[in-house]
């Protein structure tokens, strides 16, 4: 095991760097820090326009053109905004079904698995509070994000139904708490701060969504875009990282893209608030990536590479496997472990064309409407990783209909199973190469309701536990 060392030095030093931005900050532009803020948004995950200042109506509330469901609140909620707490949520349902998929009773009876063939519906919600820090006499320009998280219904909806390694309807899998319906669990305590336009840090607990390799047209956490895991993030590093954990980190904008960099504790604490104590007491996880803005053909688009090192203990391929579709990619208890493993990834968007107007969304650069190209592509160790490689490609944006409103995507994703499981692994489930496709539209019923049909068709790989799966379904989602 990797022993504990200096459990908090990590957080000490970067409430040092905090503190030393009131100085820092003082001497800089306050336009430039301005845009640099922006970024901030980057790393709370949020949804598009999430954070963004509440309109106020002189007519009062209206359903069909307010931006949330819950209104102003009597004027309250943008009075409390303007007190430097910002309020955001949704509400977010999955009704999807599965020919197809697991079709072992053996596997399903001994494994966190189900049966194919069937329908499940699962609801999910996330509540933001965002704290402008600076209002209560803090940091210039720091936020501070808090976010609850519950599940309710089936857990999971049909992801451990399909028998494929990445799950299909993956936030509904999130928090990822099994036998906890309804419970809500802190999954972010995340504070942010802008040094210079150059330089921003964070440092707190987060969960790992958005925290590496997020395409213009397909990433986010599932509510917006694509709900299959292959297409939120690379698989390859994110299985096999904590759902919510303490992290600290920088990024650093440039004119001609951005530099960024963390480092995680590999504990899953989606169930824990805030307890310091054992901080890298089960190993480090640390993560870069640099990206690239282009503008090939007078359209824009950017390139990213990246690469994540986990030095933690996961489990020996050669000896077993962890169920196809749980997350997170937890060691199997009584078998060997190994205790490194990497992967180094690529992705890109690049716009086809544009509409105008920007897409709906908070940060820094504001990216146009319109409709493109994205990919993502890894390479793993192998084992423990179950992944050799992995390939994405698609096509996804705005419509053309509804003056630009809805998104839509089509995309294949293509996985390289490791060559190094063992006997038992292939006897249990004989893991091969996986693939699949998935297409949506995103329809925006009103300003906070959007209707998403998604279908999906995938040959999972674990060929001795499942054949191929046909997913169908609609998600629903609510700006609360």
């Amino acid at each position: 095991m990797f022993k504990p060392v200096c459990n908090v030095r990590l957080f000490l030093a970067a409430a040092a760097m905090l503190a030393f931005s009131h100085s820092v900050l003082a001497q800089e532009e306050s336009g430039a820090i301005d845009n640099a803020a922006g970024e901030v948004a980057e790393f709370e995950t949020l949804a598009p326009g999430e954070g963004e200042a509440f309109p106020v109506s002189e007519d009062g509330y209206c359903l069909a053109t307010s931006p949330t469901l819950t209104g102003d609140w009597l004027g309250h909620r943008s009075s409390l905004q303007e007190s430097g707490i910002t309020f955001a949520g949704r509400s977010t349902h999955f009704g999807f079904g599965v020919n197809g998929g697991i079709n072992s009773p053996l596997a399903a009876a001994l494994l966190p698995l189900g049966m194919g063939d069937t329908f499940k519906y699962t609801g999910r919600g996330e509540y933001d509070l965002i704290f402008d820090l600076e209002k209560f006499g803090g940091l210039p320009y720091g936020k501070l994000l808090v976010r609850a998280e519950h599940w309710y219904g089936e857990f999971g909806n049909v992801s451990l139904h399909t028998g494929a390694l990445t799950p299909a309807v993956f936030p509904a899998l999130l928090p990822p708490v099994m036998d906890e319906p309804g419970v809500p669990y802190i999954t972010n305590f995340l504070l942010t701060q802008p040094l210079s336009e150059k330089l921003i840090v964070f440092a707190g607990k987060k969960d790992v969504l958005g925290a590496a390799d997020q395409d213009i047209f397909a990433g986010g956490d599932g509510t917006s875009q694509f709900v299959n895991q292959a297409f939120i993030a690379n698989p390859a590093f994110l299985l096999a990282l904590p759902y919510s954990g303490f992290t600290a980190g920088a990024l650093l904008p440039q004119s001609w893209g951005a530099v960024s960099t963390f480092v995680y504790d590999p504990k899953n604490r989606t169930t824990d608030f805030f307890q310091l104590d054992d901080l890298f007491a089960e190993g480090v996880i640390v993560g870069g990536q640099v990206q690239v803005d282009t503008d090939f053909f007078s359209l824009p688009g950017e390139h990213h590479v990246g690469g994540i090192w986990k030095h933690l203990e996961m489990t020996d391929l050669a000896f077993a496997e962890p169920p196809p579709g749980e997350y997170p990619y937890e060691p199997v208890p009584g078998f060997a472990t190994l205790p490194d493993a990497y992967t180094i990834y690529y992705g890109f968007d690049q716009y086809l064309g544009t509409f105008p107007g920007e897409r709906p969304g908070v940060g820094l650069k504001k990216n146009p409407r319109g409709w493109g190209l994205f990919g993502r592509a890894s390479i793993s160790d192998g084992n423990p990783t179950p992944l050799r490689y992995f390939l994405s490609l698609g096509l996804g944006g705005n419509s053309l209909l509804r003056e630009h409103r809805d998104n839509w995507g089509l995309a294949w994703y293509y996985i390289g199973a490791s060559n190094e499981f063992g006997p038992l692994p292939r006897a249990l489930f004989d893991p091969q190469d996986g693939t699949g496709v998935e297409c949506f539209y995103n329809i925006q019923a009103t300003r906070w309701l959007n209707v998403t049909p998604d279908v999906q068709y995938i040959l999972p790989g674990n060929q001795a536990i499942a054949e191929d799966a046909f997913v169908y379904g609609l998600r629903v989602n609510m700006t609360l």
